[in-house]
């Protein structure tokens, strides 16, 4: 097998690490990214980013900070969205229960502080406080799936960054770490179910594959060349077969695949 295959089998895996490997703060963060199954980092991020956000987007006159705030609220609701409603899109697991049970958990601890809450930063502020000093699952076992209070001890993580790093720089890897969940759920994404979609109108997480894919990060195609331009076309198993063979070069293959030349 090739260094560039191997290369590219590394890089498709990358849900949040890259990023935060390359900045020094995955010893504090990689609990949230890769040592949880990849639903259930999608809501401790976007828990945590929802708790961030209405205290930092204003912050600062700077429009850097605000656009970067503004993008990781966007792909984060996008990809609770695809969570919620597309879920057969994103790798296997139990999100939806997560979500269930995690908005069960939400909807009880606002109840109980309603007279305590007036608008969003106060929401924040109120769930910014619980303690999380003991992990979730000692204190009420695991049946509940929820990640609420997960969730909290993530947002509180990246306010003790901020002091590191300042507010914007912060802000610079939350979005780049969903921009990573969002090529990991595309590239690990059926070409069939990215079909289904395409009927239907089509889904950012298609668009975000085909450009992969074009720009050779993807194992699901293989590039065929000929006269005319190049077409895109999904593998078969028995080229997923080859590919994996340590006795054959990418470039003894008829057909280029990956990072080969489009």
């Amino acid at each position: 097998m090739t260094n560039d295959v191997r290369d590219l089998k590394s890089l498709l895996k990358r849900r949040g690490d890259y990023v935060t490997r390359k900045n020094g703060s995955f010893d504090r963060l990689g609990w949230s990214i890769v040592d949880v199954e990849f639903d259930h980092s999608l809501l401790l991020w976007h828990i945590a980013t929802d708790l961030c956000y209405p205290c930092d987007v204003d912050k600062s006159p700077d429009t850097n900070l605000k656009s970067r705030c503004e993008i990781s609220k966007c792909l984060s609701e996008y990809m609770l969205y695809l969570l919620v409603m597309c879920p057969f899109m994103l790798p296997k697991g139990i999100g939806e229960f997560r979500f269930r049970d995690t908005y069960a958990e939400a909807k009880r601890f606002f109840q109980q502080r309603s007279k305590n809450i007036s608008n969003r930063i106060e929401a924040s502020t109120l769930l910014l406080g619980v303690d999380t000093e003991v992990e979730p699952k000692d204190v009420k076992g695991d049946k509940s799936k929820s990640v609420l209070f997960e969730a909290c001890r993530l947002a509180k993580a990246l306010k003790s960054l901020e002091m590191e790093m300042g507010v914007e720089e912060k802000w610079m890897m939350v979005s780049e770490v969903w921009v990573e969940m969002l090529c990991y759920a595309a590239s690990h994404c059926g070409w069939i179910q990215h079909g289904q979609e395409l009927r239907r109108g089509g889904e950012l997480l298609t668009h975000v594959c085909l450009l992969m894919s074009h720009l050779g990060l993807s194992e699901q195609f293989q590039i065929l060349e000929g006269e005319n331009v190049p077409k895109m076309v999904p593998k078969t198993v028995s080229m997923v077969a080859r590919e994996s063979d340590a006795d054959i070069s990418l470039g003894e293959l008829p057909l280029r695949v990956g990072w080969g030349k489009i």
